[in-house]
């Protein structure tokens, strides 16, 4: 749940310079003055991204609210660039391309969840470890967790999340819980509570004790820092708390945008009154923006407009950064060696960014490089036709069956399509993209781990494996010919959410009907079916999908648990066990399978099982609760504590394992603990039959 915490300090500083910013509309931009390579030598370095926000709803970019008083007092007396453009419109191959200066083509991230950085890209913070910086990353949401690799290069690499992995909230934490942290570590307070990374070796287990990177109370910063700050709230759902939930009930949107902002201020004015932010480089930004409804598009992840694509960019230095608006294109590979460059760091090697410190102020003059971009999520996880492209001298070409150009100058809304227009443009664009792709390899997802799938499903991304697809892409694979099935899921899930079970089905089987192959559909009717006890439907339904070929392993997986549910074990065995034969990396197969194992009674598959997943992603709280489940059937109490126990340290909102502890705890006698936690999974779940049951008989 998000809560109404106490900021850091009183927002009323961060209004005031509001003001300054309403002042300063209307007049022209101040052209950038010139800055000289490592201008800010041996600065400290506050790199913030704010998720899902959208360049417009920026007041220094024009939006006529005042959503962005911090934002925009950071736009005033520093650098803006007017015209910055994402890779990916969504986090983690947006993220990935920040820190590594490199496309996503090039740097292997191409979607949420299926995807990991890999040990070869330079990362943004590996070059500061190599200059000596202390590292540190604070981020706000499941989907930018360590095991997708960003950890590499910070000392410590802040990413626990609570909740339940059937619950939203498990997936991220509100702005003043990361910034929180984020205050101590730059302080030298300390104690983050978080987990360190390591050379890039991986996550170390929790409850390990002191963690590198971290400073001793009281101890002043011994070398200069790089935090990255990653705030989530504008991304959906929409839930700012109070008062922006009721100053902004209809546009919820705008009011997690205040919400970060406000927090945003607290944070810089209490880093501000200990003088945490002198000699420090100031750098915001965004990963993407958010479509609400534009073309079509809820949110964003299926088109590349410049809702979704064009994202707001700030650095501020005084007095070293004099302020200034750099007008011409910005890309977010583009950041990172600019940091670089204004710090008087080596550049970052075989990259597909540049410093763009030599033309703000004019230094040289500007060459309007091609911006490619990619929104692969669609074509790998429903097999429509993948869309790539790029931008460039303001005008933007999208590549995709129905083929798109835009003069973004004259049409920022894109809305003429001047494709046939304007042959030679954008053969000329085509061109430069055929160049950029060049020798890239085809998207290559690698298996997730099952609590990573179910934190990622609650956020509503999907991480199914690639559609398997030969042959040409139509125009009917065309996004924009299907993005009314997109709005046809989340009126299914809008119908469940408001307890209207046969409507959301129909508009399921619906979709079905209209596109056979869209492997989505199948598995959420699947979810309604079973959710709703009708089990046996929902097994035909993912049994026919499969005999007629629409099936990825993500489907089969489903069908593999429905048949254990069902009670067809040895069926749901084969099934999973074919998965897991077939690529040994599939840890979400693997957990089932070993779920399937623990009904069968096959005590020593299960346990092996369960650990080979563990082995691999030891932070997989479900696959902890998993095995103690399994210790439990096999009447071993004091295994199951020490499983359990690991379950809640690393997500201490997961009401079955403090259900399961309950009963480890009442079998060796200890009835206090026993009811302490059966207690805790009430207050998490008070709907929680088997909790409430367990502590009724002991209190008889």
């Amino acid at each position: 749940m998000k809560k109404s915490l106490l900021l850091l300090v009183v927002a009323g500083p961060v209004v005031v310079l509001a003001i300054g910013v309403a002042l300063m509309r209307g007049r022209p931009p101040a052209p950038p003055a010139p800055i000289a390579a490592g201008a800010l030598r041996g600065a400290n370095v506050l790199l913030v991204t704010i998720d899902t926000l959208r360049a417009d709803h920026v007041g220094a970019y024009g939006s006529q609210g005042t959503l962005t008083p911090t934002i925009d007092a950071f736009a005033k007396d520093g650098l803006r660039f007017e015209r910055t453009y994402a890779h990916v419109p969504l986090t983690l191959p947006s993220h990935a391309s920040l820190l590594t200066a490199s496309y996503p083509l090039r740097n292997g991230v191409r979607d949420n969840g299926t995807f990991h950085l890999g040990t070869t890209p330079p990362t943004l913070a590996s070059s500061f470890k190599q200059l000596g910086y202390r590292t540190a990353a604070f981020v706000g949401a499941f989907v930018l967790d360590a095991r997708f690799g960003l950890g590499r290069g910070f000392d410590l690499y802040d990413d626990r999340m609570n909740g339940s992995s059937a619950d939203l909230e498990v997936v991220q934490r509100t702005a003043e819980q990361v910034l929180q942290p984020a205050y101590a570590w730059i302080t030298g307070q300390g104690g983050a509570g978080s987990r360190a990374q390591g050379s890039g070796s991986g996550l170390t287990a929790p409850g390990s004790g002191t963690e590198p990177g971290t400073v001793a109370p009281g101890t002043p910063a011994p070398v200069p820092w790089f935090a990255w700050v990653h705030l989530y709230d504008p991304h959906e759902p929409y839930a700012p708390p109070e008062p922006y939930r009721s100053q902004y009930a209809s546009e919820p949107y705008d009011g997690e945008i205040a919400y970060a902002d406000a927090a945003l201020g607290s944070f810089v004015a209490q880093l501000r009154r200990v003088q945490a932010l002198d000699d420090t480089l100031v750098v915001i930004a965004s990963d993407h923006g958010e479509s609400l409804g534009e073309h079509g598009e809820r949110t964003h992840g299926l088109f590349a407009y410049d809702a979704t694509l064009r994202v707001p960019l700030v650095m501020w230095a005084p007095p070293r950064l004099h302020p200034g608006v750099f007008g011409e294109t910005m890309r977010l590979v583009d950041v990172a060696p600019t940091i670089l460059d204004l710090i008087g760091a080596p550049p970052m090697p075989n990259v597909d960014g540049r410093s763009i410190r030599p033309f703000v102020g004019g230094e040289q003059p500007f060459d309007h490089p091609a911006s490619y971009f990619e929104a692969l999520n669609a074509n790998l996880a429903r097999g429509w036709a993948p869309l790539t492209g790029v931008v460039r001298d303001r005008f933007k070409l999208i590549d995709l069956p129905i083929p798109e150009l835009y003069d973004l100058s004259a049409d920022p809304g894109e809305r003429q399509n001047l494709y046939t227009q304007q042959r030679d443009r954008a053969r000329d664009l085509e061109g430069q993209l055929d160049r950029i792709a060049k020798g890239a390899a085809p998207p290559a997802p690698t298996p997730i781990d099952p609590d990573a799938e179910a934190r990622l499903r609650a956020l509503g991304y999907v991480v199914s494996a690639p559609a398997q697809r030969t042959g040409h892409y139509g125009t009917a694979d065309d996004p924009k010919q299907l993005v009314h099935l997109d709005a046809a899921l989340d009126d299914a899930a809008a119908k469940w959410s408001r307890g209207d079970a046969a409507s959301a089905i129909e508009t399921l089987r619906a979709v079905i009907r209209e596109r056979p192959g869209m492997t989505m559909a199948y598995d959420r009717l699947a979810f309604f079916l079973h959710a709703t006890g009708r089990i046996e439907e929902a097994v035909a339904l993912l049994d026919g999908a499969a005999r007629a070929g629409h099936a990825d392993r993500s489907l089969l997986r489903s069908l593999g648990s429905m048949l254990r549910d069902g009670g067809d074990l040895d069926r749901s065995a084969s099934v999973l066990g074919d998965l897991v034969r077939g690529d040994p990396n599939d840890l979400q197969s693997a957990d089932a399978l070993a779920q399937t194992y623990t009904r069968m009674g096959r005590g020593q598959l299960a346990e092996a099982t369960f650990r080979r997943v563990l082995t691999a992603s030891p932070n997989a709280a479900a696959t902890w609760n998993n095995l103690g489940a399994l210790y439990l059937a096999e009447r071993r109490p004091a295994d199951a504590i020490d499983a359990l126990t690991r379950a809640v340290a690393i997500n201490p909102d997961l009401a079955t394992a403090h259900n399961g502890l309950g009963v480890a705890y009442a079998t060796q006698g200890d009835t206090a603990r026993a009811a302490a936690e059966w207690q805790k999974a009430l207050a998490l779940r008070p709907d929680y039959r088997d909790a409430q049951y367990n502590l009724d008989r002991l209190r008889k």
